[in-house]
C-alpha cells in the first residue's frame, strides 16, 4: 500500500479545483492507497486579519478573488457569496468529528463544507450552519455527529491536524518558482505551513511531495516514485452512472474528467451562477433542491 497524506482545507479554491483529479486518482488506484486527510486550517480568525471585518460586505470582494482560481481550475466559485466565512476551523473540526464514525463520513462532510462555499455561497462557519449543511449524509449518524462536534475529541483531532500542517518538509520549504497555485511553503498567522492542497506519497520505493496546483501527470509520477509499477493496470474510468453511484454530487468539470459524459437521466441540477451542479435525487432531496 502507498500511504497518501492530503493536506487540505474546505475554503481553499485550489484544493477545490483539484477535486476532479483526486477523484480520478482514487477511482483508478484506490485499492493501492492508504489515504489520510489532514485539515490544516486556512483561516484562523478573519477578525484578526481584517480591521472591522464585515462578512457580508466582504462577500463580493472574496467572490472576485475566487473567480481568479476558477479561470485556471474550471471548478465553480461562489458567484453570489452571501458572506465571507470568519474562520475555516469550525468546518475543519466538523470533518474530524465525522471521521470518528468513518473516513467516508469525514470525506462526505468535507465535501459538503466545500459545496457550502463554492456552490451555494453560504459558508458553513458555525455549529448551526454546519449541522444544517450535513443533513441527510449517507452513513452519518447525525445525533452522534452533533455530540462529537461539540466535544473535546474532535477539537483535539483538528488541533493535531493544524500542528502537522505547520511542520512543512524541506521540499516545499526550498521550492522556488512563480506561477498561480504554487505549492511552496506558506506563512499564516505567524506559522509556516503546507500549501493547500499538498499530497505526500510514501511507499516501498520512496517518497514524493506534490504541492499546490499541479497536473494529473505529476500525481501519477509521485505514485510511481512511491512504488514502481503501481500505476499499471488502473481501474477503467467510471461511466456516468458509476460516478454517481460513488459520489452523490459532481460539477461539470468533474464529469468531464471522470467519464467524459453527461450526467445520467434523472439527475437533479442546480445552477450555481455560471454553470451546472449535479446531484443524485436522494442528495437533492436531502439538500432541499
Amino acid at each position: 500500500m502507498i500511504e497518501v497524506t492530503e493536506f487540505t482545507d474546505p475554503a481553499c479554491s485550489w484544493a477545490w479545483g483539484t477535486e476532479p483529479k483526486l477523484r480520478l486518482l482514487r477511482w483508478r488506484f484506490d485499492d493501492r492507497f492508504a489515504w489520510r486527510t489532514v485539515v490544516g486550517g486556512l483561516i484562523g480568525d478573519m477578525n484578526r486579519r481584517v480591521k472591522d471585518f464585515d462578512p457580508v460586505r466582504m462577500g463580493p470582494h472574496q467572490s472576485k478573488y475566487w473567480r481568479e482560481a476558477f479561470k485556471f481550475t474550471g471548478m465553480s466559485y461562489p458567484v453570489h457569496l452571501e458572506w465571507m466565512l470568519w474562520s475555516t476551523e469550525p468546518a475543519g473540526r466538523a470533518v474530524k468529528a465525522a471521521e470518528l464514525q468513518s473516513d467516508e463520513a469525514g470525506a462526505r462532510v468535507l465535501r459538503r463544507m466545500r459545496e457550502s462555499i463554492f456552490i451555494f455561497g453560504r459558508p458553513a462557519d458555525s455549529t448551526d450552519r454546519i449541522l444544517e449543511n450535513t443533513r441527510g449524509i449517507d452513513g452519518l449518524d447525525e445525533a452522534r455527529f452533533a455530540g462529537d462536534l461539540a466535544g473535546d475529541v474532535s477539537e483535539k483531532a483538528f488541533r493535531a491536524d493544524w500542528e502537522e500542517t505547520r511542520r512543512p518538509n524541506d521540499y516545499v520549504i526550498n521550492l522556488e518558482g512563480d506561477w498561480p497555485g504554487i505549492g511552496n511553503v506558506k506563512e499564516s498567522e505567524g506559522h509556516k505551513r503546507y500549501a493547500f492542497p499538498t499530497l505526500i506519497f510514501k511507499g516501498p520505493d520512496g517518497e514524493a511531495t506534490v504541492p499546490g496546483w499541479c497536473e494529473l501527470a505529476e500525481y501519477e509520477r509521485a505514485i510511481e516514485t512511491a512504488e514502481r509499477g503501481s500505476t499499471r493496470s488502473p481501474r477503467p474510468d467510471p461511466t456516468p452512472d458509476a460516478c454517481f453511484e460513488r459520489w452523490p454530487t459532481a460539477t461539470q468539470k468533474e464529469l468531464d474528467m471522470l467519464c467524459e459524459g453527461d450526467a445520467p437521466d434523472g439527475t437533479a441540477t442546480y445552477d450555481w451562477g455560471e454553470g451546472t451542479f449535479y446531484l443524485t435525487p436522494d442528495e437533492a432531496k436531502a439538500r432541499g433542491i
